[in-house]
């Protein structure tokens, strides 16, 4: 009988994150490249955002200074490069392409790098559930000098 209820309840919980992830893939969206490299004297690069799956994907795109200290990544706010759009709402497998602009006025010494964060945030339908779910990618991004 006990084996019977832990089976049970595993099957619930494997149905559970199915669902959800299934949920998660409906309405997530994909960025490409995965990495970016901006040659000496370049001030400006792209990246691409789809949307996959039905209803509309709401996000957000932020760029951070990537910086890595004695074996840590740290990630700093800058104004140095711009994202264009910031934000995103999408109508369903819709492509955007983002614009990635160094507003900076010094010259890159050695490279320069950053984090482009896009962030995926939850929709009227997971904001009505109760439930929502922020999913992130986080693409390397650096200027050569």
């Amino acid at each position: 009988m006990l084996k019977l209820v832990h089976t049970t309840i595993a099957t619930a919980i494997l149905g559970t994150a199915i669902a959800i992830a299934g949920a998660v893939v409906a309405e997530g969206f994909s960025v490409s490249p995965t990495s970016l490299t901006v040659p000496t004297g370049g001030q400006q690069t792209t990246l691409t955002v789809e949307s996959s799956g039905a209803g509309e994907t709401l996000g957000q795109v932020r760029v951070m200074r990537w910086l890595r200290d004695g074996g840590q990544n740290k990630l700093i706010p800058t104004r140095d490069v711009v994202a264009s759009p910031p934000a995103l709402r999408m109508r369903e497998n819709q492509e955007i392409t983002i614009r990635l602009i160094r507003t900076a006025t010094t010259p890159v010494t050695g490279q320069e790098c950053y984090r482009v964060l896009v962030d995926q945030l939850p929709g009227p339908r997971e904001r009505d559930d109760g439930v929502g779910f922020m999913l992130r990618h986080s693409v390397p991004l650096c200027f050569l000098s």
